[in-house]
């Protein structure tokens, strides 16, 4: 009966020792595959994204309440990227992308893009007298050092959220 006893005992003791391990064998893989994952899925979101620096906007232009935004654009990937709109929806009704030229007679003049295309590997600046963000309409007067976020719409990609400070430049 003793036998019996320090058998059973130790079968039982076999038996959670070996569903342990293999209990912790199942686990590992899938915690290194879900981990994994995360990173693969950070590098992607890295590699294929724009940098946005220097945000800055003009004091609000009287009597239409509007201003203009800047900013540099890095694309550090091997393909092209094409941002297509932005939005500031806290602060301005309508937001639309521009292009300033001087006409024919040496007026200047702006007109509304469809999109900005930023090369690969390289880097572009949104600046006056040249390509930038329109708003208008603002919700509040642009004031200097106010801050506001502008989000920039990307073709194929997820928006990227810019801080921007109201600056005279």
């Amino acid at each position: 009966m003793k036998k019996n006893i320090i058998s059973l005992i130790s079968a039982t003791i076999l038996c959670f020792v070996s569903i342990n391990t293999n209990a912790e064998n199942m686990q590992t893989p899938a915690a290194k595959l879900d981990h994994n994952k995360k990173q693969d899925i950070t590098e992607h979101h890295e590699q294929n994204t724009l940098i946005i620096s220097d945000a800055w906007a003009r004091k609000s232009i009287s009597p239409n309440n509007n201003s203009a935004a800047y900013m540099k654009i890095q694309n550090p990937t091997d393909q092209q990227i094409t941002i297509i709109g932005a939005s500031a929806t806290k602060v301005a009704n309508n937001v639309e992308l521009h292009e300033s030229f001087v006409d024919e007679r040496g007026i200047s003049r702006m007109t509304t893009i469809n999109s900005i295309v930023v090369p690969a590997n390289s880097t572009i600046e949104l600046a006056p007298n040249g390509i930038h963000i329109m708003l208008f309409d603002l919700k509040r007067e642009f004031k200097e050092k106010d801050k506001f976020e502008i989000t920039v719409k990307i073709q194929e990609k997820d928006p990227i959220i810019v801080d921007a400070i109201v600056e005279s430049r």
